[in-house]
C-alpha cells in the first residue's frame, strides 16, 4: 500500500516510475555521491520523494520537462570546435 505523499511523487504506475528512475536516475551513481542510501534500493518511489524533495519538484514527471538554456565556461577559455555559444537542453518530453 502506498502513501499519499509516495502517489504525490511517484504517479499511480510503479513500473512507468521505474523505468523512469532507472532512466534519469541511476542508483548507483546517486548512491556513491550520498543522494540515494541502501535502503532506497529498488524502492522507485522513495528515490522519487528524495529527488522531488531536493529540487522542489511536486512530481518526480516535472523533471526535465522544461527547456534549459545556458553558457558554459570552459577551463581553458575556449570553446570547443562546433560547441555552441548557447547550449540548449530540450525537454525530455519534446
Amino acid at each position: 500500500m502506498l502513501s499519499e505523499e509516495e502517489l504525490k511523487f511517484g504517479g499511480k504506475d510503479p513500473q512507468l516510475l521505474k523505468r523512469f528512475m532507472q532512466e534519469f536516475f541511476p542508483y548507483s551513481h546517486f548512491k556513491k555521491i550520498g543522494i540515494f542510501n541502501k535502503e532506497m534500493r529498488g524502492n522507485y518511489y522513495a528515490q522519487a520523494a528524495r529527488i522531488c524533495n531536493r529540487l522542489g519538484l511536486k512530481s518526480i514527471y516535472e523533471y526535465g520537462s522544461k527547456e534549459i538554456r545556458c553558457h558554459l565556461t570552459y577551463v581553458d577559455g575556449k570553446r570547443p570546435e562546433g560547441e555552441p555559444f548557447v547550449t540548449v537542453t530540450p525537454s525530455i518530453y519534446e
